[in-house]
């Protein structure tokens, strides 16, 4: 098949499936996070969701369209994206995401709520591989938060949890556990963000991701690297379920409580009223609350329904959530400042002929400003800035790879800004020309990652971004790559690649290339390469 043909058919297919009415992709991996289900579609009520409710949609959207009338159309964000979203403008008829407290404290969206449900329930916890459990004694008795601190900071207890500026169960998760350590867990306030014991309870994360979904798929293959994950009952009792493990999770509820996600379906159009009160009266109706319970083993809010079996039957403690935006801003803020293990990236950056095409450079150069402080119009925009602690490498790339300029961020302001310039200046000059050595240029920023990681004293998360608009033309083909790849250590092999598809890339090639590293492909064919430079931080 030629080049051409190779290229057009996807192109082709795209449009008949748009043309039909179908073509869900899905965030980060697919062309779906959403954005394009704006309201536009009369038919449908609009949903801004958490990426987590795709089981909702999936497994029971036909029920609750049969039945109702209404046919939701999802688009999905975590918290902090929802608000920045909504407050640029987008239009949906509701949102429904984990928690609606934090959106509810932003002045000009609070007066756009006009109604509110909660429909389901899930408290983020623990799962800890049983054999870890009573190693530690937590099978026995539920542990604190400070126990669970001290097992992470001493080395004897690892885990997973998702980055909590991008996804919603790392977002309460983090609030959760700021509250019980801090002195006085019903009035957090911003000194209790530089509390050490929060400090010591990340030191045992080594399993990052922008999704809870992402982490117990990732948990799910590489069972071996922690003891276990931080995420929704739901997910952890489905993990447990869809015997994928080599050993079942234990479920621990710290003593001091935790923070239970309610998922409350808020209406922001005021025309769709009579679809919203049909969605809710069947949503919280005690037999679709006893299905969607056996579904997706959330816990239902109507007392008359009937929970999944493997639901534990107990009462669960509340953490209070914080009542001041400043607050939580601060804690986020302070988590990725000074508590997360940093990041060490390889940014590898296409600088062939065709990057001179349909504004493409400008858009990669717009992308990095983001990244480097240049644009902080959003709480996104902010969260996703290059952070204290962190190494950034520039690999930029044409008929072969260029020489990687390193950046290492400070631990105060002034060092980090004179550090966020030098990237921005590195990157204002960059002109595109020549062939395209994709292999060639990921296998060098990985070599150098892996060299790097041999000789760190302290732990560190190590990603690849790679940036390309065409084929590979110039030096190793994927073959050669994945033959090489398979060769290398550990040091290696566990660090993951995030490739990106934009302009003319490969979608076949980029899939195997983040398959074969743990990685995963982001979608820029459908969404501004900036949008998805801010997602991909969230797995860094």
């Amino acid at each position: 098949m030629t080049r051409f043909l190779r290229r057009a058919l996807p192109v082709l297919a795209a449009l008949l499936l748009a043309a039909c009415g179908g073509g869900n992709g899905s965030a980060g991996s697919g062309a779906d996070d959403g954005r394009a289900a704006r309201g536009d579609d009369g038919a449908a009520f609009t949903v801004l969701a958490g990426s987590e409710l795709k089981d909702v949609d999936t497994q029971l959207g036909d029920e609750i369209a049969q039945a109702t009338g209404v046919r939701l159309r999802f688009a999905y964000a975590g918290t902090l994206d929802a608000i920045d979203r909504l407050a640029a403008g987008e239009k949906f008829d509701a949102v429904w995401v984990s928690h609606g407290k934090y959106l509810a404290m932003n002045p000009a969206l609070k007066q756009r709520l006009l109604a509110q449900e909660k429909i389901m329930l899930s408290p983020v916890v623990l799962g800890v591989k049983m054999s870890k459990a009573r190693e530690l004694g937590w099978d026995k008795a539920d542990p604190t938060w400070k126990d669970i601190a001290e097992a992470s900071r001493a080395g004897r207890f690892s885990f997973g949890m998702t980055n909590p500026t991008s996804s919603n169960t790392g977002f309460t998760a983090l609030i959760g556990i700021a509250s019980a350590l801090a002195a006085n867990p019903d009035a957090l306030t911003e000194a209790d963000v530089a509390n050490p014991a929060l400090k010591a309870f990340f030191q045992g994360q080594r399993m990052t991701a922008g999704s809870s979904g992402w982490l117990a798929e990732t948990y799910a293959r590489e069972q071996s690297k922690v003891d276990g994950l931080i995420n929704y009952e739901s997910v952890l009792l489905s993990l447990n379920r869809d015997g994928r493990l080599g050993e079942p999770l234990a479920l621990v509820y710290p003593k001091e409580g935790i923070v239970t996600a309610d998922y409350p379906l808020m209406l922001l159009e005021a025309g769709k009223r009579a679809d919203y009160d049909k969605l809710v009266a069947f949503l919280r109706s005690p037999a679709f609350q006893t299905r969607l319970s056996q579904t997706t083993l959330r816990r239902p809010v109507n007392p008359e329904a009937q929970a999944a079996p493997s639901i534990a039957q107990r009462t669960l403690i509340e953490l209070p959530f914080p009542g001041q935006p400043q607050v939580i801003d601060s804690l986020l803020q302070g988590f990725l400042a000074d508590v997360r293990i940093p990041a060490s990236s390889r940014y590898v950056l296409d600088l062939s002929g065709s990057m001179g095409n349909d504004g493409r450079i400008e858009a990669m150069k717009a992308a990095m400003d983001t990244l480097a402080g240049g644009n902080a119009a959003s709480l996104t925009d902010r969260y996703a800035r290059f952070q204290n602690r962190e190494r950034i490498g520039v690999l930029t790339f044409s008929s072969q790879p260029e020489r990687t300029r390193l950046f290492d961020m400070g631990r105060d302001a002034a060092g980090n800004a004179a550090a966020l310039r030098a990237i921005r200046a590195e990157i204002a000059p960059l002109r595109p020309g020549g062939g395209t050595a994709i292999f060639d240029s990921v296998r060098q920023a990985l070599t150098e990652l892996a060299a790097e990681k041999r000789a760190a004293r302290e732990p560190r998360y190590y990603t690849v971004v790679l940036m390309s608009d065409g084929e590979n033309t110039e030096g190793s083909d994927l073959r050669a790559f994945l033959g090489w790849y398979a060769a290398q250590d550990e040091a290696l092999r566990s660090i993951r690649v995030f490739p990106i598809l934009f302009g003319d890339a490969d979608p076949d090639e980029m899939k195997s290339l983040a398959q074969a590293t743990g990685g995963q492909v982001f979608d820029a064919k459908s969404k501004s390469l900036t949008l998805v430079f801010k997602d991909i931080r969230g797995y860094q």
